[in-house]
């Protein structure tokens, strides 16, 4: 059994964009590439996998690979 709640890259975005509201409603940029977000986008995906690290719901490799 795998001790992390998350152990694919899909999963963590998905679970970010669940997360990653704005007046209630998802942000528009879901399923846009990376370089295509705002930099408040990107800068709370790396907030939300630093937190999800730092709770050992992924390992390391997957915090050091991981992209919106």
């Amino acid at each position: 059994m795998n001790k992390y709640s998350y152990t694919s890259q899909r999963e963590i975005r998905d679970a970010f964009w669940n997360v990653y509201f704005v007046e209630g409603k998802p942000r528009k940029y879901y399923g846009k590439s990376q370089n295509s977000l705002p930099a408040d986008v990107r800068m709370a995906f790396v907030d939300f996998v630093d937190y999800l690290r730092d709770d050992d719901a992924i390992s390391e490799t997957l915090a050091q690979k991981v992209t919106l």
